[in-house]
């Protein structure tokens, strides 16, 4: 069966967007545990880290370059690109003195799963290729340097790799190169992809912070 371009674009973008939901309606406990039983997840932002509001996910949109050719095709391309249920950022970029500054980031993605179904028969490893093959598309020279074996958080099986990318955004110089880990897991009617992005290269990098959150990842 053949996927048209929207389906395409909604399974190659797991790696980056979910279902639009604001965090701050979520329960916050401390300040840094985020829980939302509606999209069955649970997890602790790293200290000091900021999330950013649904309303701000399209200055995010605006700022980024698409890479191998989808920049002229934009607004058709965002225009079918669901945003992240939430983004969580280091430096807030609204603030002036992190102008320019690349920002160590996580966003967490949630898509029901039955919007796939027609389409890979249920197949989370064929949703999970897709996905891969379709950010390669549109991030420029993605390649995954490494994959792990999966591991059961919640009981749930989280498949795990890490990538890197080339980032190009209107207020960086010359495009950088971003480290990418990824993990992906599926959970009663979900799929979920967690992405944490830094980079040696702007030496903004947050191993430590990707690694609790990761140990605070549950599935509920």
């Amino acid at each position: 069966m053949g996927i048209g371009r929207r389906k395409f674009i909604t399974l190659s973008s797991l790696a980056l967007a979910g279902l639009a939901v604001d965090p701050f309606q979520a329960v916050a406990i401390n300040n840094n545990a985020y829980v939302n039983k509606k999209l069955g997840v649970l997890f602790h932002k790293p200290q000091n880290w900021d999330y950013i509001h649904v309303h701000d996910f399209g200055k995010l949109k605006d700022k980024q370059v698409l890479g191998n050719g989808w920049e002229e095709m934009r607004d058709e391309f965002w225009e079918d690109f669901d945003d992240p249920i939430c983004v969580i950022t280091k430096y807030h970029q609204d603030l002036p003195e992190y102008e320019g500054v690349f920002s160590p980031t996580i966003t967490v993605n949630v898509e029901d799963k039955h919007e796939f179904e027609n389409y890979t028969d249920g197949n989370y490893e064929e949703i999970m290729r897709l996905s891969e093959q379709g950010t390669s598309l549109f991030l420029e020279e993605f390649k995954v340097t490494k994959r792990y074996d999966p591991i059961f958080l919640s009981e749930c099986k989280v498949f795990e790799y890490d990538s890197s990318y080339l980032f190009n955004h209107i207020e960086l110089e010359k495009p950088l190169k971003v480290e990418l880990k990824v993990l992906k897991a599926e959970h009663k009617e979900f799929y979920y992809s967690i992405n944490m992005h830094h980079s040696f290269e702007a030496q903004q990098t947050a191993h430590k912070e990707f690694d609790n959150f990761k140990k605070s990842l549950r599935f509920i």
